[in-house]
């Protein structure tokens, strides 16, 4: 499955679907950021953490969109901030199947496998015969 697609094109479409993903967990927690608005001096999450976390997201989802290198670089910090900070999962719905005393690792699992496999794009992507500039 797939094999008949050329790998440039196939890496293309994998940092389209993982830029996908960051601007779907972006729009996930946009209610996240009305604390953000908020004069209550006590927050779980500091309000600078919380803007360098979106920061992040954001220039990831365009790097990403525009199929450049430099945005897996913010998407570096975005995910462990997300999953530290936020506890949320970049597959929306997977937690929920599970109980809820396993959330907090099937969120860390599901996390890390997106981490993993980004780093793993990147390097194909650096690969000396499928480099390209955009």
């Amino acid at each position: 499955m797939g094999q008949d697609i050329p790998t440039p094109m196939r890496l293309r479409i994998a940092s389209k679907i993982l830029a996908l993903l960051v601007a779907l967990s972006l729009f996930r927690q946009a209610n996240l950021f009305e604390h953000f608005f908020s004069d209550s001096p006590i927050a779980i999450v500091p309000d600078i953490i919380l803007c360098l976390v979106f920061i992040s997201g954001l220039l990831a989802c365009i790097g990403l969109f525009k199929e450049a290198k430099w945005g897996f670089f913010p998407l570096y910090f975005y995910i462990p901030a997300t999953t530290m900070f936020l506890k949320l999962s970049f597959i929306p719905y997977l937690p929920d199947l599970v109980p809820i005393t396993y959330r907090g690792h099937t969120i860390l699992a599901i996390n890390s496998l997106v981490l993993i496999y980004s780093v793993f794009l990147l390097l194909r992507r650096m690969d000396r015969n499928l480099i390209y500039e955009v």
